[in-house]
């Protein structure tokens, strides 16, 4: 019984260790065989004993996980593990949105490149990626934006 509960202790501490040692699910399998091995031993000594073995890793192992996702980035080796700080557009840091290329929309420009769908524009100076809806476009034509979504610029041919 007494080994039943060691290698139960073992596979819950190795199923957290996982999160730490990237082994493609390899560690977490062991450590999964591990509880499912304790439930079979203490199954061999009675069956009492292997229901209370059964019953307890499905509620404890659970309940641990969730402690320690939620009390592990309090901890010293947590703080150091997770990032807290913030990259706001303040600092400097920004992302491409709609926002910035909304003004393009329905400007025209030169296809920088072959789109086939996708390639580089020029529009008002400025060299871009963009797509088409997928057709074909030669580079040197003309090009008209056509609609805007999020970072992606969609374009057709102008006629």
């Amino acid at each position: 019984m007494l080994l039943a509960a060691i290698l139960l202790v073992i596979g819950i501490a190795i199923i957290l260790l996982e999160f730490f040692i990237p082994s493609f699910g390899l560690i977490g399998l062991i450590g999964t065989a591990s509880i499912v091995g304790s439930i079979v031993l203490a199954f061999r000594v009675s069956s009492m004993a292997g229901s209370i073995f059964l019953i307890a890793s499905l509620i404890i192992v659970p309940v641990l996980m969730m402690m320690f996702f939620k009390f592990f980035p309090r901890t010293f080796f947590g703080r150091k593990l997770i990032l807290k700080r913030r990259f706001d557009s303040e600092d400097g840091f920004t992302s491409y949105s709609s926002e910035k290329y909304q003004e393009l929309q329905g400007r025209t420009g030169t296809a920088e490149t072959d789109l086939r769908p996708s390639g580089m524009i020029l529009v008002e100076g400025r060299k871009l990626s963009a797509v088409t809806s997928g057709e074909y476009i030669e580079k040197g034509n003309p090009i008209v934006v056509i609609k805007i979504e999020g970072s992606r610029i969609v374009i057709k041919e102008e006629v």
